[in-house]
């Protein structure tokens, strides 16, 4: 019983911080694709939290591709901000490909955290050594401007000045008010009396 209620609690908690959570830009992924002689698009420009999508669309029998990017300039790609996406398949379920769980026809890069706002310059080193060179650029997330400005006024106003009410209308307002109050409330008087003779 006291799990039920701890457990009950931990949603309930989630559930009112979950919108501060939430960020002001939603995440989009970009897909490159890649062909035999080079890479649709071959520079990208993304904002911080998008990822980009690479999908080997080369034609060529029995060719796979690597995206590698080199962030420690090593020549190696098993750094912790190094990238190798190991080989590419263009189709899995192909005869001649390999079939076995760890073919794999894309690979996602996220652009947050390890890898955030810069300039990443990446390879796409084909199975038969062929090399094709990306560019990524990720920029900070712009903010449009949707709303109005700090400020702002609506409405449509001839002069800024609030003019002073007469007070011959201030009295005609408060007459008028009380001729409708009267009329209601004989109104109501009138429809209690007709309700008390039908009975």
């Amino acid at each position: 019983m006291r799990r039920i209620h701890a457990t009950l609690v931990m949603v309930l908690i989630s559930l009112i911080l979950m919108p501060s959570l939430a960020q002001a830009h939603s995440a989009s992924t970009f897909n490159v694709i890649i062909k035999q002689n080079d890479l649709q698009p071959s520079a990208t420009q993304i904002e911080y939290n998008d990822s980009i999508m690479w999908y080997n669309a080369d034609s060529r029998d029995n060719i796979t591709h690597r995206i590698v990017f080199d962030a420690d300039g090593d020549g190696l790609y098993n750094g912790s901000a190094d990238w190798d996406s190991g080989d590419i398949e263009r189709d899995c379920n192909y005869a001649g490909n390999n079939t076995t769980s760890d073919c794999q026809e894309s690979f996602l890069v996220w652009f947050n955290g390890t890898w955030g706002v810069g300039e990443y310059n990446y390879q796409s080193i084909a199975s038969n050594g062929e090399i094709l060179n990306g560019t990524i650029v990720v920029i900070e997330h712009i903010e449009e401007d949707t709303g109005p400005s700090i400020g702002a006024t609506f409405g449509s106003f001839e002069d800024d000045e609030t003019e002073a009410e007469d007070p011959a209308d201030e009295g005609d307002k408060r007459q008028l008010l009380l001729l409708i109050a009267g009329s209601s409330a004989i109104g109501s008087l009138l429809l209690i009396v007709l309700l008390l003779r039908r009975q």
